[in-house]
């Protein structure tokens, strides 16, 4: 029996097989951590922390905007902390639901962005109301694999 047991478990092993059962609300938790830890990275101008959240066949659409993939995102982000003449923050994110179902999950938030100028002054601050679609990464982890920005008027 426990020959068996072992040639199930060997097959199962060279067949990519996992038995890994995940925890809906462990996933949960990482998704909120990681949108909390985005807006910090937005605010230290760190793009590779910026740009890390997104997968790499993202499709990101914000009003007015074409849609963008990882690539263009990543130079936008450049181009935005590379103004001589503003900075931009990003309040920590409202998080409203979060559904999680086996490798996907969605969230529904609001984010709230400012531009100041090199004074500090205000120039414009903006609401986002924002619904992602995250994926489950192979090696466990979470990135956007889809997100919707519909603004505030």
């Amino acid at each position: 029996m426990n020959r068996a047991l072992a040639c199930l478990a060997a097959v199962a092993a060279l067949a990519g097989c996992s038995t890994r059962v995940h925890d809906p609300e462990l996933d949960r938790a990482a998704i909120e951590n990681a949108l909390r830890q985005w807006s910090i990275e937005f605010n230290a101008e760190n793009v590779d922390g910026v740009c890390g959240l997104f997968a790499e066949d993202v499709v990101l659409v914000y009003p007015d905007s074409p849609d963008r993939g990882h690539q263009q995102f990543c130079d936008q982000m450049r181009r935005l902390f590379d103004d001589p003449t503003k900075t931009f923050s990003y309040a920590a994110p409202d998080i409203g639901e979060v559904l999680v179902d086996g490798d996907l999950a969605t969230v529904r938030l609001n984010w709230t962005m400012t531009a100041r100028d090199k004074a500090g002054r205000v120039l414009e601050t903006v609401e986002e109301n924002g619904l992602d679609v995250f994926k489950r990464q192979p090696g466990g982890g979470w990135k956007i694999h889809v997100s919707h920005a519909f603004t505030q008027e």
